[in-house]
């Protein structure tokens, strides 16, 4: 009988790091592991490494309303 696996987190994440005294927004792309039984987070580090990280320190980027977001054009 097949096991089936947790549906993989929907949405945009963002894996943060401190390099270099600097605190890096990576994007994370989830990845079905088995030998952990989940999905954790991969990311690529700000050296280019594709690197896994915790998953209960992978952030999700809240959508924003593009109209809320901008401000009101004066010259309209």
């Amino acid at each position: 009988m097949k096991t089936t696996r947790p549906r993989r987190p929907n949405g945009r994440w963002v894996y943060y790091i401190l390099y270099d005294g600097i605190l890096w927004p990576c994007p994370v792309r989830w990845e079905w592991e088995s030998g952990y039984g989940g999905w954790l987070p991969f990311y690529y580090s700000p050296t280019f490494e594709f690197v896994v990280g915790d998953p209960r320190k992978a952030y999700r980027i809240a959508r924003s309303n593009i109209r809320t977001a901008r401000p009101d054009n004066e010259y309209a």
